[in-house]
């Protein structure tokens, strides 16, 4: 799913999913999964809800984004 291949278009790329998830965080502080969304399916279209979910798990695994149950909302994490 990360590595693209011949078929994939790479504006539904995990990459590209991740980088504006990263950018709408830059601009709410924490925003919760819906409202997220919405966001990155009004900006890329209904095709990223395919990966969205691996898009999160991506910036997750990186240490880039934290998830808060008790809101269901997501905050990027402090650059040290």
């Amino acid at each position: 799913m990360i590595k693209p291949d011949r078929h994939t278009n790479p504006k539904y790329s995990i990459l590209n999913i991740s980088t504006v998830i990263l950018s709408e965080l830059n601009v709410f502080y924490s925003i919760q999964y819906d409202n997220l969304l919405n966001k990155i399916t009004d900006t890329l279209g209904d095709e990223a809800k395919m990966n969205f979910p691996y898009a999160l798990n991506f910036l997750f695994l990186l240490g880039k984004l934290n998830y808060e149950q008790t809101t269901d909302s997501f905050r990027a994490n402090e650059i040290k």
